[in-house]
């Protein structure tokens, strides 16, 4: 009985083996191997970046014609309105948003959360 098993394992290998040879691979031609390839801006669609210190960063996107921002950053995102007495200051009660280039800032209640930001170009 084992002598029978060894020789069916045997042919089976020898059949496995001579198959392999027959197997053509095809040709696999992907721009990101062979080194013809662009990099995708992760930048939301019509939006402008804003670089603070401590490395900080976020995006705003101006709607209604300057009367509310959206604001977007790395992990959430929300809209500010416009304060109506002040032209570059936009708030929703608890984040109040500040542009007054080259130093905008960013306070949620009384903490100063990103500070000295300037307006980055997108590439």
């Amino acid at each position: 009985m084992k002598k029978m098993f060894k020789k069916i394992t045997i042919l089976f290998l020898l059949a496995l083996l001579s198959s392999c040879g027959s197997i053509k691979m095809p040709e696999v031609n992907l721009p990101a191997l062979n080194g013809n390839y662009r990099e995708l801006s992760t930048a939301p669609q019509g939006a402008s970046l804003y670089q603070c210190e401590k490395n900080k960063k976020f995006y705003i996107k101006a709607l209604e014609g300057g009367k509310e921002m959206w604001i977007i950053f790395p992990n959430r995102e929300f809209g500010l309105k416009q304060v109506d007495a002040l032209k570059n200051t936009y708030t929703n009660e608890s984040t109040t948003l500040e542009i007054n280039d080259p130093e905008t800032f960013i306070k949620e209640g009384d903490v100063l959360t990103y500070q000295k930001c300037q307006i980055q170009k997108l590439k």
